[in-house]
């Protein structure tokens, strides 16, 4: 009897039951939220979701990242007219997502390719704001929380006035360059595109930029600027592609947002 006393004690030690073997089965995670991450091929690239995704996934209540940026897409239905193939819009596929992740937060990042690397237009800009305004609603609508992200610079700032113009003077010299290169692109749409951008293009960008942060607080809408914290650093941020920021600068999109998160989920709980 003493034998087997010590046989089934050390089987106990193993870990053995002496009855089916099988594991304790773990308990299921319920506390698990979803943020929904949509974008051009700079989200689709994935870097700062990855960096976003690990850091979230230290926090509790646990979360889900789902990435599904798309290459080339926008928000305002506009292409080059050299693009090859017509530009995918958002909105061929958005009801889709939203219903197949059922979101607790959505984060969209647009905007490098909604102004089609031309120069500045009301018009082109009237279609990125009516595209914002209705990924707004839809998300609202499938009760997902919102937050916009301003989209990454141009890495391209363009040719330096003289030195010595004044603030005045160079607004003034902008408006002459974009207002030359609109009058070149009514001529020939094919002027411009992501191949032949406009040489300002970046300056086209800040305009978006600024208006998407005017959102920030309305309608219970979120806005993180990405674009600020990497104009100082477009060496570090970019190699030879000025569109698609390398991963230093998908560090920093990542700091950017991982800054404003704190805040804006604790608001959101309240």
């Amino acid at each position: 009897m003493l034998k087997l006393m010590v046989v089934l004690g050390f089987a106990t030690c193993l870990g053995w039951s002496g009855s089916t073997g099988a594991e304790e089965p773990k308990p299921e995670i319920t506390n698990v939220r979803t943020i929904l991450f949509l974008g051009d091929s700079i989200t689709a690239a994935g870097g700062y979701v990855r960096i976003i995704e690990a850091e979230l996934a230290k926090q509790v209540p646990q979360w889900k990242v789902i990435n599904r940026g798309r290459s080339s897409e926008t928000v305002s239905d506009l292409s080059e007219e050299y693009h090859p193939g017509r530009r995918p819009c958002l909105f061929a596929r958005l009801d889709k997502e939203l219903a197949d992740a059922k979101p607790d937060w959505v984060v969209a990042c647009y905007g490098i390719n909604d102004g089609i690397y031309h120069p500045f237009s009301e018009k082109r800009f009237a279609a990125y704001q009516a595209g914002i305004a209705t990924l707004i609603k839809k998300a609202q609508a499938s009760g997902a929380r919102l937050i916009l992200l301003t989209a990454p610079p141009y890495a391209r700032p363009g040719p330096e006035f003289p030195l010595g113009t004044s603030a005045p003077d160079a607004v003034k010299l902008l408006a002459k360059a974009n207002a030359d290169a609109e009058s070149e692109a009514e001529k020939d749409p094919r002027n411009f595109g992501y191949m032949s951008p406009y040489a300002y293009y970046d300056k086209v960008m800040a305009q978006y930029a600024k208006w998407l942060l005017s959102l920030d607080g309305r309608n219970d809408v979120h806005v993180v600027d990405l674009r600020t914290p990497m104009l100082p650093r477009l060496k570090e941020a970019y190699d030879g592609d000025p569109i698609h920021p390398n991963q230093v600068g998908h560090e920093l999109m990542a700091k950017a947002f991982l800054q404003q998160w704190p805040t804006i989920n604790t608001n959101a709980v309240r």
